[in-house]
């Protein structure tokens, strides 16, 4: 834990000896800038406990929620009966009026002189904490299999080593056959198929979509496109002003999988704005907007390849198929490809991307070897790990995993943060190194479940580093690394990468 306590909006309260209690002023304006202005600023702690009373309690929650790792323990003073911490990776008090003496009694809990983060609570861990690699960690050491329980979730194990979960992802017993969601909740009867993303369908339709396209997705086809992606590299940064701060999330990471999934299956320029606008906010309405309209697009594609292919994926399945071909099958897949393909290459990039500028060294090695742009992909994926837990699988017999007796009906899910940074598999694996050789992550899973568009995410994500590196090796970050944004859910990704190309 951290030695600093830092209060918003009122005195310090009476602490033990050993702190050291910050106080800012009041401010102007709105209490959740005041929060973030402070604690963005040169010399601010690192790490510290919020306490947060009236206006100011839910912009401390709010803080942590962003930037857990700047939080150790918040405290929220005279907080409105709906702020909810439960997501929170760390420890947390709410309370509704001023009482001075449970304030005192959490603050007492806290060893101020220790630095070892966010302590592991089994039965409430969250999707928040399987993003953090200092929880795994403890996890880790702790065994490779660990029951979790949680109001309103199905039974669950969660692995957290590589050969634990190696073995896991390749067992048959474990099938994903039962419609569930990342929350591990179980999902009723969706009206529209796709509604959320590949784990929303059965194991059956599943294994019958992947069949359809898998078969096109291989490493050398996807090669064929890298032009294409490169092409829209360049168009992406050619808009972008160099001298000036710039969200590389907004203009780069976020556009550049859409049109890359647009170039694969052959959708044209003006119609890509409406993929954008349903993939990133439709998609994200609960529950999210239906997409008949999206079929119909598909539809009229597929009718147009069968009539005179082209060299896309709708043509490649299209010819394979014949008459054979499914319309149905074919919609659904491309659709389900364009709703699980754009995330994570987004994640990669711009938590990679973030991770690279902040080990300045590393990036700077990439720029003077464009040749490890290969490895560097692969070393992201296994340091960022965008999807950190995979997709949660259903006991369907009596299961053995890592000597432990699993019952029929439970769902099985791996960390694959902590496989990925298991010191049995990686020498330091805590540190970022672009020339790792021997990197066995499971970045993109294992077994039946692998991820269908593998080679495609790491083509755009190759050539986006290589172009990056080509044209603007001097980027960087425009403020401290600390005080970038992340959202924490099943996915810890970025809500803004500020950076300025060519700096002065």
């Amino acid at each position: 834990m951290t030695g600093t306590l830092v209060v918003f909006g009122a005195g310090a309260p009476p602490v033990r000896e050993g702190w050291r209690v910050c106080v800012p002023p009041m401010p102007d304006g709105d209490w959740a800038a005041a929060v973030e202005g402070f604690l963005a600023a040169p010399g601010s702690p690192a790490r510290a406990v919020l306490l947060g009373y009236g206006a100011a309690a839910p912009a401390v929650v709010d803080f942590a929620d962003l930037h857990p790792e700047r939080a150790a323990a918040v405290v929220a003073v005279g907080a409105p009966g709906d702020l909810d911490p439960s997501g929170l990776c760390c420890p947390a008090l709410v309370l509704a009026d001023d009482d001075t003496r449970s304030v005192a009694s959490f603050l007492a809990a806290l060893d101020p002189g220790e630095e070892t983060g966010c302590p592991v609570r089994l039965p409430a861990l969250t999707p928040v904490l399987l993003n953090d690699p200092d929880v795994i960690r403890q996890l880790r050491v702790l065994g490779p299999v660990h029951r979790v329980n949680a109001p309103g979730v199905s039974t669950s194990w969660i692995l957290t080593g590589h050969a634990a979960s190696t073995a896991a992802l390749a067992d048959p017993a474990l099938a994903g056959e039962l419609e569930i969601t990342a929350g591990f909740r179980l999902q009723g009867e969706l009206e529209h198929r796709g509604e959320q993303d590949l784990i929303t369908i059965g194991g059956d339709e599943h294994a019958r979509l992947r069949k359809l396209v898998g078969q096109h997705l291989t490493p050398r086809r996807m090669e064929t496109l890298t032009p294409r992606v490169r092409a829209a590299c360049e168009r992406l940064l050619d808009a972008l002003p160099t001298h000036e701060p710039v969200d590389l999330v907004r203009a780069f990471a976020r556009p550049l999988p859409i049109i890359v999934l647009c170039e694969l299956l052959g959708i044209a320029e003006p119609d890509r704005d409406d993929i954008a606008d349903w993939l990133l906010v439709r998609m994200n309405t609960v529950p999210p907007v239906a997409h008949a309209d999206i079929d119909e697009r598909l539809r009229a594609l597929i009718a147009d390849r069968r009539a005179a292919p082209r060299d896309d994926l709708l043509s490649w399945v299209a010819e394979a198929e014949g008459e054979r071909l499914s319309e149905d099958d074919l919609v659904a897949a491309a659709r389900l490809l364009m709703v699980g393909g754009h995330r994570a290459p987004t994640t990669l990039l711009a938590n990679g991307l973030a991770a690279l500028l902040r080990e300045r060294e590393q990036w700077k090695r990439l720029v003077a070897e464009p040749a490890l742009a290969e490895s560097a992909v692969e070393e992201l994926l296994r340091y960022v790990t965008p999807f950190p837990v995979g997709l949660a699988r259903t006991v369907s017999c009596p299961a053995e995993v890592a000597g432990r007796a699993i019952p029929p009906g439970d769902l099985v899910a791996a960390s694959l943060v902590a496989a990925n940074r298991d010191p049995a598999y990686f020498d330091e694996p805590d540190e970022l190194d672009v020339g790792r050789a021997r990197n066995p992550h499971l970045a993109f899973g294992h077994g039946h479940h692998f991820c269908l568009g593998a080679a495609l995410a790491r083509i755009q994500a190759r050539v986006a580093l290589e172009t990056l590196a080509r044209r603007f090796p001097g980027i960087d970050l425009t403020h401290d690394a600390r005080d970038l944004h992340y959202r924490q859910n099943r996915v810890r990704y970025l809500l803004e990468l500020p950076v300025v190309l060519s700096p002065r």
